[in-house]
């Protein structure tokens, strides 16, 4: 990225390319974000789950709170997933034995999605490790610089959205 800047500096000097370069690193920052993470979840030593994607929607059955349950629009809604994503996920962690799928009690047309005993305890023992890798990865930027750039992201995001 810096060299293409150069050269645009180059080719182009009245040309503002600062936009690109930045929403460029963003986008290289999360590729190489998600290959670390899916590398870690890849190394867990009896862990099915290997794939960022399959990982968060443990997460976000988990941070749900008991009985750890959604129905899948409320998944998708939370992971900002399609309905195509989210539904080969489900498969490979209803096949692993880490959620199941029942008939919702209030609404038999709808299914919910929940964390299994086995799964909820083997995600309670990841989180910390995990969290603390996600750490590590931060750990070039102070507190400060964190809130900044998460506020900074976020700001970013939602005018993105709108």
């Amino acid at each position: 990225m810096d060299a293409a800047t150069r050269q645009w500096k180059q080719a182009w000097p009245e040309l503002d390319v600062q936009p690109g370069e930045v929403l460029a690193r963003i986008h290289h920052l999360g590729q190489l974000i998600e290959k670390v993470q899916n590398q870690r979840l890849r190394r867990r030593p009896g862990m099915p789950v290997d794939n960022l994607g399959d990982f968060d929607v443990l997460r976000t059955l988990r941070r749900a709170g008991a009985p750890y349950a959604l129905t899948p629009g409320q998944i998708r809604q939370a992971m900002l997933v399609s309905s195509a994503g989210l539904s080969g996920r489900l498969k490979r962690l209803e096949a692993t034995g880490w959620i199941n799928r029942t008939a919702s009690p209030h609404d038999a047309r709808s299914v919910l999605v929940a964390l299994t005993p086995e799964g909820l305890a083997d995600l309670d023992r990841d989180l910390p490790e995990h969290y603390a890798f996600e750490d590590g990865l931060l750990e070039v930027l102070s507190a400060d610089e964190r809130g900044e750039l998460a506020r900074a992201l976020r700001s970013l995001i939602l005018s993105t959205e709108g």
